[in-house]
């Protein structure tokens, strides 16, 4: 839900549509594991942990604009899969880096 909140026309390191529409295809499913304990004193009752989690995520994307930074730059578990079995796994994240417009210069292999 928060990603449907976001300002128009906010710089992000990610497509927010396909972030929503995996986080969609994702919802409903057995959580388990503890994962949605609350977290008082913010984020209290159940769903807490998933609550706090969406806000701190928030704030890494809003905020890098706010100070000038680049923006943070999300990649799903999809793309890990697709570029760890790419056959030249570090041509394949600076690909995807750049498109998120990480500048050239930070691509560079030491």
């Amino acid at each position: 839900m928060t990603l449907e909140h976001y300002p128009a026309g906010v710089k992000l390191g990610f497509d927010a549509s396909q972030w929503l529409a995996r986080s969609r295809a994702l919802s409903g499913r057995k959580r388990g594991g503890g994962f949605g304990k609350p977290k008082p004193p913010l984020f209290p009752g159940d769903g807490g942990r998933h609550r706090q989690r969406a806000f701190r995520d928030a704030l890494a994307d809003l905020l890098p604009s706010v100070h000038g930074w680049l923006p943070t730059i999300r990649i799903s578990d999809i793309e890990v899969t697709t570029i760890t079995s790419a056959p030249d796994v570090v041509s394949s994240l600076r690909a995807l880096l750049q498109g998120r417009g990480a500048p050239a210069s930070y691509l560079v292999a030491e």
